[in-house]
């Protein structure tokens, strides 16, 4: 009996480690002279225990021919993959610093996740208030925000 309700439990970890999610990624750029970008822009969010989804580059989550990433903007970028376990709590962003006026200012990203078979959510929103720019303070293209120990 104890071996049966092992492997049920062993299925039912597999099963939803591989299940699939909807993530909706929501981010704002600040609004401030020039805060606007047209470079690449890249995330990867990841859970305590190291799990994470990557998403190279953001424009082909987003809406068709829409002019992404614009001073005091909120733009909305949609795709779907395999499930976190838990509720991210550190992220990468990047800018490849490309394009016209590649500095950017983002105010904050907010991260969904919603599990397809049972529609439960997780969410985070990730403060970042600062330049994603090599010519502004703290002169990088990346930032790092992390709350896992919080």
């Amino acid at each position: 009996m104890k071996i049966l309700f092992a492997l049920f439990l062993l299925a039912l970890t597999v099963s939803s480690a591989y299940a699939q999610c909807k993530f909706i990624i929501l981010v704002t750029t600040g609004d401030r002279e020039d805060a606007g970008t047209d470079a690449r822009v890249s995330l990867s969010v990841s859970t305590a225990n190291g799990k994470k989804l990557v998403i190279k580059s953001l424009k082909p989550w987003g809406q068709k021919g829409h002019n992404n990433f614009e001073k005091g903007h909120t733009d909305k970028f949609e795709g779907s993959g395999k499930c976190l376990p838990s509720k991210p709590c550190r992220m990468l962003l990047e800018s490849n610093g490309k394009g016209n006026k590649p500095g950017w200012f983002v105010d904050k990203v907010a991260f969904t996740q919603i599990e397809q078979k049972n529609l439960s959510q997780k969410e985070k929103t990730f403060n970042v208030n600062r330049w994603l720019a090599r010519d502004e303070s703290p002169g990088t293209l990346f930032v790092v925000v992390d709350d896992c120990a919080k």
